[in-house]
């Protein structure tokens, strides 16, 4: 039985707070619902879905690891519509995908017709047992080491068959981060005469898993989310890519790429979180 494993935890007190219920569906999957009303004004559809969703992802997910903790690695939201002002909204979650120690859950975000108004993916990151052993005090490991120098990053793009082939060149990395250039982006302009938008994204997040790289552990990207703030590459002039490491952790990372204008202002922005996975967990380098 795996229905109801979480009946016997503590209840999280934001939820009984808020009023949110939990149960488990005939096919299997988590639902998570609350009752809208007047004390909901103001709360917004997108965080609406946001709280229900993060509920009943973190619900599925444990029903394949019952006994470990839990906690959110990523959570991306979608808004597809508008649920009635009163009423019930639900979601409604099931495990999807697992890479490592990290588990991939969706679900989706009902009103009280049944008719779906939001849309969310989430990654959770599998810790250790729920109660951590007497004497051992958590989160003592330290991460990792971070290099430095262009010759220490194994995810030095610019060294790669990939890299050789679009013309990418001058990897530099800092305590800033990384960058490198596309050397001449003319080949890979859209109708529109400018870099293409997918290259751009691809770039961006090649940036930011560089920025991550610590020579030691493997980082394997959980999400890409990119956000296009005006066009790259009009010209035969070298089109400038850095990247940021936001956080490094002991088991994920987030880090933020950059594909810059040609007046040096951001073009596309690339958020990508990350997983460090051990050697055998991902593929070899």
């Amino acid at each position: 039985m795996i229905t109801q494993w979480w009946t016997a935890l503590p209840p999280v007190p934001a939820l009984t707070r808020l009023g949110i219920r939990s149960a488990p569906t005939a096919d299997g999957r988590v639902e998570t619902a609350l009752e809208l009303g007047p004390h909901w004004t103001g709360a917004g559809v997108a965080g609406l879905a946001a709280l229900l969703c993060d509920a009943a992802t973190g619900l599925a997910v444990g029903t394949l690891e019952p006994d470990r903790a839990l906690s959110t690695a990523m959570l991306g939201v979608q808004v597809t519509g508008h649920p009635h002002p009163a009423g019930q909204i639900r979601a409604v979650a099931a495990p999807t995908a697992r890479r490592g120690d990290y588990v991939l859950a969706t679900a989706s975000v009902l009103d009280d017709s049944d008719t779906e108004f939001a849309r969310a993916t989430s990654w959770w990151a599998v810790r250790g047992p729920r109660e951590a052993p007497a004497g051992t005090p958590p989160g003592l490991d330290p991460a990792p080491p971070v290099s430095s120098g262009p010759g220490t990053c194994p995810a030095d793009p610019t060294r790669t068959a990939f890299g050789r082939a679009l013309g990418l060149a001058g990897f530099r990395r800092d305590l800033d981060g990384t960058s490198f250039e596309l050397a001449d982006p003319t080949p890979f302009h859209n109708r529109s005469a400018t870099l293409h938008g997918g290259l751009g994204a691809l770039l961006a997040e090649l940036a930011a898993v560089a920025a991550v790289d610590d020579g030691v552990r493997t980082p394997e990207v959980l999400s890409l989310n990119c956000h296009y703030l005006r066009a790259a590459g009009p010209g035969p002039e070298p089109v400038q890519i850095r990247g940021r490491r936001i956080r490094s952790g002991r088991t994920s990372g987030v880090a933020r790429g950059e594909v810059a204008a040609p007046d040096g202002r951001p073009a596309v922005l690339a958020d990508v979180t990350v997983a460090f996975l051990a050697p055998t967990d991902g593929p070899e380098r």
